[in-house]
């Protein structure tokens, strides 16, 4: 009698772990293979400032770095106002004449002290020497002020210049180019699209009873669709985002992966399943 228990028991458990995972697997499957690999970012590139397009430097297609120059617009008319800008920043002239000025006043200054200290000035020719010198150095004060404004505004049209080219802020592809020599570019809309593509996000939704079988970190099996007629690829990502706020009305949680590709070989935009 022991033994047909025991055996009962055993064939019940049997039983109810097969029944178990087949209620589990149809779920964890769909769910899993609803997964795609997309870029870790897209960025729409605009100019920072308007004007007519000298030369696009890539199309699509290219792939890019970060630092490259794309576009750069036309900067003839901010060039010469750089131009004009140094001039007035380095321009030495005023001040070399008015510290010229300056020296024979002070000097004129300590004779007429002296003479006036013996008594053979009179102190008014003092007083007038003192207010001479003294405008001399406000006028300087003001040149040198001046030439500080102009200092300053040629690093703001340095900056204009630099604006007029648009370097790239990521590694990536070209996927879009709006704009050709010619055209005119509007900070208002994108003139090329870049997509980063290393590494790479693998976002995906799992039920909610997965919660507690998934962290921060976990490496995850990726499959990816990308291996055509040689079958899927077999890739390893890692567990970079869980989502706090879950979707009430599909009872499933949003999970982003990490997945490195250095050599750019593994293309965004396809399907996948994920092994947890």
């Amino acid at each position: 009698m022991s033994n047909i228990h025991s055996t009962r028991s055993a064939l019940f458990c049997t039983c109810a772990a097969i029944l178990t995972l087949g209620a589990a697997g149809p779920v964890l499957s769909e769910e899993i293979r609803s997964c795609v690999i997309v870029p870790s970012a897209i960025v729409d590139l605009s100019v920072s400032q308007p004007g007519v397009v000298r030369t696009v430097h890539v199309g699509r297609g290219d792939s890019v770095v970060a630092g490259d120059v794309l576009i750069e617009l036309d900067d003839s008319a901010i060039s010469v106002e750089i131009a004009v800008a140094e001039r007035r920043a380095t321009d030495e002239t005023q001040l070399g004449g008015i510290a010229q000025r300056v020296e024979v006043l002070e000097a004129q200054l300590e004779r007429m002290k002296s003479l006036t200290e013996r008594a053979l000035a009179r102190q008014n020719d003092l007083d007038r020497l003192e207010d001479q010198l003294l405008s001399l150095y406000q006028e300087r004060d003001r040149l040198i002020a001046a030439k500080d404004l102009a200092a300053l505004d040629l690093q703001r049209v340095q900056a204009q210049l630099a604006q007029r080219v648009l370097y790239s802020p990521t590694d990536g592809i070209v996927t879009a180019r709006e704009v050709e020599p010619g055209e005119y570019a509007s900070e208002q809309r994108p003139v090329l699209t870049v997509a980063a593509l290393d590494p790479l996000h693998v976002e995906l939704y799992l039920p909610l009873t997965l919660r507690d079988r998934i962290t921060v970190g976990d490496e995850i099996i990726v499959m990816s669709d990308a291996g055509g007629n040689d079958g899927d690829m077999e890739l390893t990502a890692t567990v970079d985002v869980i989502d706090r706020v879950s979707d009430a009305a599909s009872s499933t949680f949003g999970v982003r992966l990490t997945l490195p590709n250095p050599d750019l070989t593994l293309p965004a935009g396809v399907r996948c399943r994920v092994d947890i």
